[in-house]
């Protein structure tokens, strides 16, 4: 499921994954992979990166990424805001690395005994291991940003994120191509272009990711599912549950019963 262009309220955010997320999405934080189990390519900013078994991801604020599993996923997911580190602000505001992948040949053991530890302290329920488990965050951060080469930070793909970011506000509402390109000044064949060629997702696909999750969010809370549909956007019933079913590999229904 989706979260394209999300405004995260937490500086920290730490925990289990199973499966990475298909769709494009950008946020003002960073998010780390470490890959305990399977096989992924990761595509940031348009350019493919294959994650394996024991490799760490890391993208920096505002780039555009998601993930094509090659093979079921498992590992740790840690999203953080740059300003939780104000030491490395000025790293994170500037630069880019030229590969996010760290291959886990080129790792010492102090990054997985970092992980290990920060996720353990983050899952304590006392103040003062958490507090512990932002400090192993900044040392894992010592240890992987040396073996990474940074460089300037390219202009930024303007155009591309205001087409993420208005889907992601309007996404419950009527949403075309021809509406998003009258609103945004932008040509409809160029919108189309970004998501096909750029993103490997059309313009449908990526509109009813966001819908799904929302809907998904709701079923989840005993939501039914007419109100489900309806609330995310969709205008039938039948479109919601085919569109369901592609996203989710089952129905509305089925999908209830696994929650339960």
């Amino acid at each position: 499921m989706a979260y394209q262009f999300e405004k995260r309220s937490l500086s920290i955010t730490v925990d289990y994954f199973r499966g990475l997320i298909p769709f494009p999405h950008l946020h003002t934080h960073l998010e780390m992979v470490y890959m305990l189990e399977g096989s992924s390519v990761a595509t940031v900013d348009y350019k493919e990166f294959p994650i394996e078994t024991g490799d760490l991801f890391l993208s920096f604020p505002n780039q555009i990424h998601f993930y094509r599993d090659i093979c079921p996923t498992f590992g740790y997911l840690i999203i953080f805001s740059p300003d939780a580190f104000k030491e490395l602000n000025e790293i994170f505001a500037k630069k880019v690395p030229t590969s996010p992948i760290l291959k886990k040949e080129t790792m010492g053991p102090e990054i997985r005994v970092n992980l290990d530890r920060m996720i353990e302290k983050k899952r304590a329920d006392s103040h003062f291991a958490k507090i512990a488990s932002k400090g192993y965050l900044l040392a894992l951060l010592g240890e992987v940003l040396p073996l990474m080469t940074l460089v300037p930070k390219p202009s930024s793909h303007d155009s591309i994120k205001n087409v993420l970011a208005y889907c992601s506000e309007k996404y419950t509402e009527p949403l075309t191509l021809d509406l998003l390109a009258r609103e945004l000044h932008l040509n409809k064949y160029y919108i189309s272009h970004i998501f096909k060629e750029r993103m490997n997702i059309s313009f449908t696909d990526f509109v009813n990711g966001l819908r799904i999750e929302h809907a998904c969010s709701l079923l989840e809370n005993d939501t039914n599912i007419t109100e489900a549909a309806f609330s995310s956007g969709f205008s039938s019933i039948r479109t919601f549950n085919r569109a369901f079913a592609k996203s989710m590999g089952m129905s509305p229904r089925e999908y209830i019963r696994h929650q339960q």
